[in-house]
């Protein structure tokens, strides 16, 4: 993702000027494949945490999503590691 998606200066948006249609068109076309990507990316994601969801709906304590492990931790297991 470029930087100026979307970057304003101190008197508003960005401009950005192409010197024929082949080259805007260009920019363009790349900027809606990346978008895309990012959606179906993002949608992705949100079906990995709504499984998640759904694993401690049916009981799991602990469920991992990308890298991040999800725990239930019980207010006994939490007073026994206080005391220990």
């Amino acid at each position: 993702m470029d930087d100026d998606d979307y970057a304003t200066g101190p008197i508003g948006p960005k401009t950005r000027e192409f010197n024929d249609v082949q080259a805007i068109l260009a920019k363009l076309e790349g900027k809606a494949a990346m978008w895309e990507r990012v959606a179906r990316d993002n949608k992705d994601r949100a079906q990995d945490f709504e499984r998640a969801a759904q694993a401690v709906r049916d009981g799991a304590s602990a469920v991992t999503v990308g890298r991040t492990t999800y725990v239930l931790v019980s207010r006994d297991e939490k007073a026994d590691d206080a005391v220990g």
